[in-house]
Parts: C-alpha cells; sequence; structure tokens
C-alpha cells in the first residue's frame, strides 16, 4: 500500500468510493441529492472533491495497480477530517487506520482534530468509529452535514 497525494485523475476513483458508502447514509435519509449536490451551507460533493485536491487536503490509499483502497481529506485550516472512505474490498482497521494516522500526522496536533461519522447503526459505520475511538477520537455531539444526521468525534491535544 502506498499513500500519495489524491489528482484531479482520482476522482472518479473518489466518486465510487463515495457511492460504496450510499447504503449507509440511505439508511438515515430517503434522497441523497443534497448529500451530492450540497445546499446553502455546504457547497456540492465535486467542488468539494475538487477543492481538497487543488489544496494538498486530499490523499488516496493504493496498490502497485493503483486500485484505490482508501481517501482521506481534511482541512489545513478547520482541522477538521472532512472524508476517511476505505473501499468495501479492503480492512478498514488496516487501510483506515494507515490513512487516519497519515492524515492526522499532518494536521496540527496541539489543537483540537475534528471528524463527522454519519449516524448509522451499520457495521461498516461502527468500525469506522471504533477506528476514531481508538486514536483518541471521543464523541462531541451530533450536527447535520448536507441534509444527513451525524456525530461530531474531537480528538483533543
Amino acid at each position: 500500500m502506498n499513500i500519495r497525494l489524491a489528482t484531479k485523475m482520482d476522482i472518479p476513483k473518489w466518486k465510487k468510493l463515495s457511492q460504496e458508502h450510499d447504503k449507509y447514509v440511505l439508511e438515515i435519509v430517503s434522497d441523497l441529492t443534497e448529500w451530492y449536490e450540497g445546499n446553502d451551507v455546504s457547497e456540492s460533493f465535486d467542488f468539494y472533491m475538487e477543492s481538497k485536491i487543488s489544496k494538498n487536503e486530499a490523499f488516496i490509499a493504493i496498490d502497485e495497480n493503483d486500485n484505490c483502497l482508501g481517501i482521506a481529506a481534511f482541512s489545513y485550516k478547520r482541522n477538521y477530517i472532512t472524508f476517511l472512505g476505505v473501499s468495501d474490498n479492503y480492512n478498514i482497521k488496516l487501510i483506515g487506520k494507515e490513512l487516519l494516522i497519515f492524515i492526522i500526522s499532518l494536521m496540527d496536533e496541539k489543537k483540537p482534530i475534528f471528524v463527522n461519522e454519519i449516524n448509522s447503526k451499520s457495521e461498516k459505520i461502527i468500525q469506522y468509529i471504533g477506528l476514531y475511538i481508538e486514536n483518541g477520537f471521543i464523541k462531541n455531539g451530533n450536527t447535520k452535514e448536507n441534509g444527513v444526521p451525524v456525530d461530531v468525534y474531537i480528538k483533543n491535544p
């Protein structure tokens, strides 16, 4: 496995990875329009991906054939993990942990680090939550992200 900066050429891989997780979002909301097209507060997913790539805030884990194992994105400015996804074909505990530790190392660990996770009871999302907790995050409330209920986790310095 190799972790590298995501490029615009990786956008189709990122979209495909995100779509693998649609079933978990659909457990909570019946329509994915706002999730992908944005709303008055949040931009569309396409704009989001391009923005993260242009700011060097998106990383992709790939295998020797350049297959996408997972993607992580964050905000340097807000100290927020904005995306962490591992393909259904791969192990969250292995790939997710490597991606999470990698991006945390690029963030300001002297300040709180935040991440939102959809409020789903699926085994896959429970694995993501376990990954956050194992790496020092605690639940710190809830909110909505592009119309979808999410739980907020924080890692204090």
